[in-house]
């Protein structure tokens, strides 16, 4: 249901996007939960698994993700290690997304949007917990992200 809905919101308006991204903040809070933790992180696995296809489609898909999972992120549902976990292991094959640069610009854009939330001094804090190593999500050789490098 989770990559359903956020497969199909990268070919939606940004207001869709944004009630979709409450939606799924209040379905995983500790109070009312209907998504459990493990379920939203396996949507989102399931997710980056057709990344790479999503771009041929809608060339902002990782900029649109890196949205949703900074709000999450900023909203105390996720945590950035997690977000880390999973891009750095995502896409159909082991490292697929570091190697064709879509981790790089998703984690890029997860970190303008926790930024521009929660300031710059939370960014920091939220970074440092996460023992992320964001030299780690370069991709190799010349191909390098825009949105990742502001914040290496």
């Amino acid at each position: 249901m989770v990559s359903l809905w956020v497969a199909d919101s990268f070919e939606r308006k940004d207001l869709e996007r944004d009630l979709l991204t409450k939606l799924l903040i209040n379905l995983s809070k500790p109070q009312d939960r209907i998504l459990s933790h493990g379920q939203l992180i396996e949507g989102f696995e399931s997710v980056l698994t057709t990344l790479e296809d999503a771009v041929n489609d809608a060339p902002k898909a990782t900029e649109f993700l890196g949205r949703i999972f900074g709000k999450l992120i900023a909203e105390n549902v996720v945590s950035l290690s997690e977000i880390g976990r999973i891009l750095y292991e995502g896409g159909g094959e082991q490292s697929q997304l570091l190697e064709a640069g879509l981790a790089a610009d998703v984690l890029g854009s997860t970190l303008e949007v926790i930024q521009s939330e929660k300031g710059e001094v939370a960014l920091n804090g939220i970074r440092r917990s996460s023992n992320l190593r964001l030299e780690d999500f370069r991709p190799p050789g010349s191909i390098r992200s825009r949105k990742l490098e502001k914040f290496i």
